[in-house]
């Protein structure tokens, strides 16, 4: 054996143990191994224990879903009701259509379950025909080999039950069983293109928590009033069994359901699907680009129908995605230049200002202001139509702009901004609709401010020149705008009901009473009447006398260089209010650029509109809102949020949506003291004062509850000293729009 062989086997033996020895060499190491194994297992299970984590898996929920499954309870989307009950938007089932190709997907009996190629074009012209899918898209959706069912886009959704039903029967007839349809809740608007722009859409979402669906409002009041009419979907837990089935009576309640609430607006269903078929005839007739319609309540504010063109059927969806279609609203999202109809206010204005002479003569023929020249539209046109000396009530009937602008001159640059302010121009009116304009007030120049006489150089929206006309209509009292007559929380089986609410006085009684007089002329004065046609009135409606006014503006391009110049660029208008003694009804109408015009075809929208609301007076319940309600016993609570530092307009809306009636001092960026706790519960129709950060002029506080007068000479350091009886503010000594901090004291008149 050699050297190093020895030297190998001598180390190898000489660590060498008897048996014995050997084996308890082995357990030691094996108790140490045992030991070491089992700290690990110590230290893993505390932090197990401790984190509810491994390799990055929560261990809890993996176990809950072994064990348990948790359901999301839908809760119902209130109904959107017409004032008396009828339904106009409200939850339904809709259907999805889906096809099944799968060539696996056969019966026990090999029954073939799926479309098969030779069936595609077969597939594709019933789908066309049924939901206007295009035939090459259905094809290219079917040739997809790599899915087993694919579906067809946004037209293969929302469905109802009868197209279901008859794309379920097309299918069957053509031996096609691989046609198949996903249920899911949907918003029925069963009275097809009624109102649709202001009620809007309400479409399945995706809710990123859980993957689960809700209807949310995409447009209009439904997307406005969201917050009200969604509630809260529920959510439950349920325990399962150990083949994943629900374990009855295992339901763990982690969210109650509530339901949303219901809206019970101001439109009547008869006035408004008049006034639809009223509108297809006007639009068709001027080949207008859009037009716009809206019938209000002089007495409540309250919008009683209203439409635009273009328009969409909500329930089909048919013209929802027309290229030619406004995707905002004409009556509250649109700026424009009023035009003409403006005169109403000016004329106004000049009466209450103590300087409308209807007798005195004026010289139209042209009048310069700085460097512009003003002139009437029929000089502008080179055709004389009236003598170019006229009487003032002559010029208001004629539409003169040398007219209105001579007694614009006549109260003064200041007096007149003043009275713009009064009727809240350049202030969105917040009526609770989202995304609403405030208009533009006249530039600070003088040639604007004169335009701005003639409803040029200031800016406007519908729902503002209502808000004005109303306050003409109503003798010199100003409403504000409404479109919700009631709410009721079905969770509570409570109501809040809406009264008018009064948002100023810009003019007197008899101002606003005289110039209404000088509007029935511009319908029956056959020498200087816009609105006399050759065989009388234009607007009539019988038994009636109608104060109306028409007007025509010119567009200004988006690019703000001028205006257009086009011979049809123009947005013609009319406003008519009924009886002019004591108005009942106010009716607006416009369109832009029509292509066809003589003036006459206001008779066609207007005169109908206005006779189907005369006879429809009494049972409207104007008086009496929400008449479904009127059981109801108790009032749902709304109690004020925390809304100090909030933008005060926003605010506003919020509040008026929910039926609080906000008072906005100042015009500033925030909201630094309310007249009502945060957290106090607010009753409907409640007046809330909202201090903002830019308080510095005397307010229009007529309406104002004494209460609120109280708060304000507390607030403002202001003595306020009361005469007559009453629970409201009536008269004020002291003009609107005075320095506040030149104010002392301020002499209120109550009344009722």
């Amino acid at each position: 054996m050699s050297k190093r062989k020895k030297q190998l086997l001598r180390y190898v033996l000489k660590k060498r143990y008897i048996p014995s020895q050997n084996r308890r060499r082995v357990g030691q190491s094996l108790i140490l191994l045992t030991v070491f194994i089992f700290f690990i297992f110590l230290i893993n299970f505390a932090i197990i224990i401790g984190t509810d984590r491994k390799f990055g898996v929560d261990l809890s929920e993996r176990a809950r879903r072994v064990h348990q499954t948790e359901v999301t309870v839908q809760a119902r989307r209130g109904t959107i009701y017409d004032r008396t009950g009828v339904a106009i938007a409200e939850d339904s089932t809709t259907y999805t259509v889906y096809a099944i190709i799968d060539k696996e997907y056969v019966s026990a009996t090999k029954e073939v379950l799926y479309v098969e190629p030779s069936q595609f074009n077969q597939v594709a012209q019933l789908l066309n025909k049924h939901l206007g899918l295009e035939v090459d898209y259905v094809i290219k959706q079917l040739n997809q080999p790599e899915l087993k069912q694919v579906y067809f886009g946004t037209l293969g959704k929302n469905m109802t039950y009868s197209t279901m039903t008859a794309i379920q029967k097309d299918m069957e007839v053509a031996g096609v069983k691989g046609i198949s349809f996903n249920t899911n809740p949907g918003r029925l608007y069963q009275n097809g293109n009624f109102a649709s722009t202001f009620i809007g859409l309400a479409n399945l979402v995706e809710n990123e928590e859980d993957g689960s669906h809700s209807l949310r409002g995409q447009r209009g009041m439904e997307y406005a009033l969201d917050s009200i009419l969604a509630g809260q979907d529920g959510k439950i837990v349920y325990e399962k069994d150990s083949r994943g089935r629900i374990v009855p009576g295992t339901e763990d309640v982690k969210k109650a359901i509530v339901d949303g609430q219901d809206v019970y607006t101001t439109l009547s269903a008869p006035l408004q699907r008049s006034l639809e078929t009223n509108m297809d005839i006007f639009f068709k007739e001027t080949g207008g680009r859009y037009a716009n319609a809206t019938l209000v309540s002089a007495k409540t504010g309250e919008i009683l129908a209203t439409t635009q063109r273009p328009t969409y059927n909500p329930d089909t969806k048919e013209g929802v995605d027309n290229k030619d279609i406004l995707q905002r609203s004409l009556l509250y999202q649109e700026n424009f230049e009023p035009g003409s109809t403006m005169k109403v206010m000016t004329v106004a204005s000049a009466i209450d200002n103590g300087t409308f002479n209807a007798n005195a003569y004026y010289d139209r023929s042209e009048l310069r202001i700085a460097d512009a020249t003003i002139r009437d539209w029929d000089v502008n046109g080179g055709e004389i139509y009236a003598p170019t000396t006229l009487t003032f009530a002559q010029g208001f009937a004629l539409s003169s702009n040398v007219g209105m602008t001579t007694l614009e001159q006549g109260m003064g640059n200041d007096k007149w901004l003043n009275y713009l302010t009064k009727f809240r121009f350049g202030y969105p009116t917040r009526f609770g609709m989202m995304g609403e304009e405030g208009g533009l007030f006249p530039s600070d120049n003088i040639v604007s401010i004169a335009m701005s006489s003639f409803g040029q150089g200031i800016s406007t929206t519908q729902t503002q020149m209502l808000r004005a006309f109303g306050a003409v209509a109503n003798d010199g009292v100003m409403l504000e705008p409404k479109f919700i007559t009631g709410l009721y929380d079905p969770n509570t089986d409570s109501a809040r009901l809406s009264q008018p609410e009064i948002v100023g006085k810009p003019v007197s009684d008899i101002a606003a009473q005289q110039t209404r007089q000088y509007m029935i002329g511009v319908g029956t004065d056959p020498t200087f009447g816009t609105l006399y046609g050759g065989d009388g009135p234009i607007i009539q409606v019988d038994g009636y006398d109608i104060a109306v006014k028409s007007g025509t503006a010119q567009i200004g391009k988006e690019d703000g260089t001028g205006y257009l110049d086009g011979p049809n660029d123009t947005i013609n208008s009319v406003v008519a209010m009924i009886p002019a003694e004591n108005p009942e009804f106010i009716m607006y109408v416009t369109v832009q650029q029509p292509q066809h015009w003589r003036g006459i075809e206001w008779k066609n929208i207007v005169n109908p509109s206005l006779k189907e609301a005369m006879l429809l007076k009494e049972s409207l319940n104007l008086d009496n809102p929400a008449q479904a309600l009127a059981t109801v016993a108790n009032e749902t609570e709304y109690k004020l949020e925390d809304i100090i530092g909030a933008q005060p307009g926003a605010t506003a809306a919020n509040l008026r949506q929910h039926l609080v009636q906000p008072i906005i001092l100042g015009n500033g960026s925030e909201i630094e003291k309310t007249s009502v706790e945060v957290g106090a519960n607010l009753a409907a129709n409640q007046q809330i004062l909202l201090l903002t950060d830019r308080f510095t002029t005397v307010p229009d506080m007529y309406g104002w509850t004494k209460e609120n007068m109280d708060i304000f000479a507390d607030w403002t350091g202001i003595e306020v000293e009361y005469s007559g009886t009453g629970l409201r503010v009536v008269g004020q000594n002291v003009p609107i729009g005075k320095d506040l901090e030149k104010t002392k004291k301020i002499k209120i008149n109550l009344g009722d």
